[in-house]
C-alpha cells in the first residue's frame, strides 16, 4: 500500500486512496477493500493497512493458518 501511497499528502479519503489505487493498477481484490473501508479521513499508511485488513473482503480471502 505504501507504492500505491507514495506522493501522496495525508490525510486521505477512501476516494483519493481509491483514485491513487486505480492509478497504480492494484488488483481486483485490493480495490474491492478500498471500496469497504470506512468513509473517514486516514492519517497514513498504517491507518489505512488496519482498515484494509478490517474489511469483509479481507477476512473472506484469509487462509487458515
Amino acid at each position: 500500500m505504501a507504492a500505491v501511497l507514495d506522493g501522496i499528502d495525508f490525510p486521505v479519503r477512501p476516494w483519493q486512496i481509491a483514485a491513487a489505487a486505480d492509478e497504480f493498477g492494484v488488483d481486483a481484490l485490493t480495490r474491492t477493500k478500498i471500496a469497504q473501508i470506512p468513509d473517514r479521513e486516514y492519517s497514513d499508511v498504517f491507518d489505512i493497512v488496519v482498515a484494509l485488513t478490517s474489511t469483509p473482503a479481507h477476512l473472506r480471502s484469509r487462509r487458515p493458518l
